[in-house]
């Protein structure tokens, strides 16, 4: 057999195969038996149909079965022989085959790009020191005052904290969203940020009894998306009016939406409590720097494949969550986001085998121990049911990435917050935005 590399651009190879005549013959003695043995052909006992009749009955079919078995049997030699490191399937846009002569066809495929070395130098991240505001303190016991509150029914006109109940009946529906003309008993809380501007603003004023038509323009980013975008219009009238009673800020207070003791110490968890989920927005937010400068720092080509794969599997998951009308919208949205999530893979890896990153027995062992302590269950019961659910490769490329950014982050050199201005503006290669 005889391969060769004929031409090369970017990550693609165009290769050219020839297989000797000999194999080719013997690959068509072989099916043609094959056929022979097991096809029923009237006016013929089983296996004794004349060559000539195989041949003018199944030649086309014999053929392709020929040429496939050639390729599939002689084409992992060929990446073998030409040492490819191969990205993606291959595709096989000619061939030459006749039963007295060599096979010879053509092969194109993607290889992965070679990273002779990361670069990490002059990496950098702004000095920032992460607070926790009295404001923000405030929101949250005021979270949990609304969580709380007593729901009385008043007889006076709404205010803009009051919660309302409505008969809807539709008026316009362009779009034929709502299935059905009247909606009994809806509960709109004028106070909340979810509740859309028109209702917010329109039911101000009005008592049980009254009865207004509001339309209502509901945003594009609206969480229902049969709703997102469009406009309709309702006539309102009001069953009834509430008021939300908040309880007194107080240690009994504490007591009752906590097993806390008292308000200082309340107040000093939800503080402890901003701050731990803020150095992990944080962290989170320092790898995406990190992942962003190391791809700027490395410029690689990416498989197209590669990229294809990623963006079927995003277009899965995009499914699952979400009416998907135009396939296109979301690859070509989420191409850009593939393209620098493989690069960073890709890149990340290689950093791994460049400074000898590896994953410890022991690494595996003491995440599975943290595991077994969080949900309280022995490390034997642990272990079995890691290992059943097959998270034990997902857990091993959780450590990997941790060790290589607590590496990276070694590496940092931390300036001023004005001097990374432009650094903390953009969007690390695993940041999404799920908003199309």
């Amino acid at each position: 057999m005889k391969s060769a590399i004929k031409h090369s651009e970017g990550l693609i190879r165009e290769i050219e195969v020839e297989i000797p005549v000999e194999t080719v013959e013997a690959t068509f003695a072989e099916f043609y038996q094959k056929y022979r043995k097991e096809l029923k052909i009237p006016g013929f006992r089983p296996g004794k149909a004349p060559l000539s009749v195989i041949k003018s009955k199944f030649s086309e079919a014999i053929n392709e079965d020929v040429l496939d078995e050639l390729i599939r049997s002689s084409f992992p030699k060929v990446i073998k022989e030409l040492n490819l490191d191969v990205a993606s399937r291959p595709t096989f846009p000619s061939h030459e085959l006749n039963e007295r002569s060599p096979l010879k066809y053509t092969a194109l495929i993607e290889v992965m790009p070679v990273v002779e070395k990361v670069n990490y130098e002059g990496l950098e991240l702004p000095i920032d020191e992460i607070k926790v505001l009295d404001p923000e303190v405030d929101a949250v016991i005021e979270h949990f005052r609304n969580q709380n509150a007593e729901i009385k029914i008043v007889d006076r006109p709404a205010g803009e904290k009051d919660i309302l109940k409505l008969d809807l009946k539709k008026l316009e529906d362009p779009s034929n969203i709502l299935k059905g003309e009247e909606f009994h008993d809806n509960e709109v809380d004028l106070a909340s940020s979810l509740t859309v501007k028109e209702f917010r603003e329109g039911l101000i004023g009005l008592k049980a009894g009254d009865e207004k038509e509001i339309a209502v323009n509901y945003p594009a980013d609206y969480s229902d998306d049969r709703f997102a975008g469009k406009s309709l219009k309702y006539l309102c009238k009001v069953v009834s009016v509430s008021e939300k009673i908040l309880p007194e800020i107080s240690d009994s207070f504490a007591k009752m939406v906590t097993s806390i003791e008292t308000m200082l110490e309340l107040k000093l968890k939800i503080r402890e409590d901003i701050k731990k989920q803020k150095e992990i927005e944080h962290n989170k937010w320092e790898r995406n720097q990190i992942s962003r400068q190391i791809v700027e720092k490395n410029q690689i080509l990416v498989p197209e494949g590669m990229i294809q794969n990623y963006l079927d599997s995003m277009v899965e998951d995009y499914k699952k969550n979400y009416k998907l009308s135009d396939e296109s919208v979301v690859r070509e949205h989420y191409r850009p986001v593939a393209i620098e999530a493989i690069k960073w893979h890709l890149l990340s890896n290689r950093l791994a085998e460049q400074e000898k990153i590896e994953v410890l027995p022991t690494d595996t062992e003491n995440w599975i121990n943290g595991f077994a302590e969080r949900y309280r269950m022995e490390i034997d019961k642990a272990k079995e049911i890691l290992s059943k659910s097959g998270r034990i490769q997902e857990i091993r490329d959780t450590i990997s990435e941790d060790k290589i950014f607590d590496f990276l982050l070694s590496k940092v050199a931390y300036i001023p917050f004005d001097k990374t201005e432009e650094t903390v503006q953009a969007k690390g290669p695993n940041e999404e935005n799920k908003e199309l």
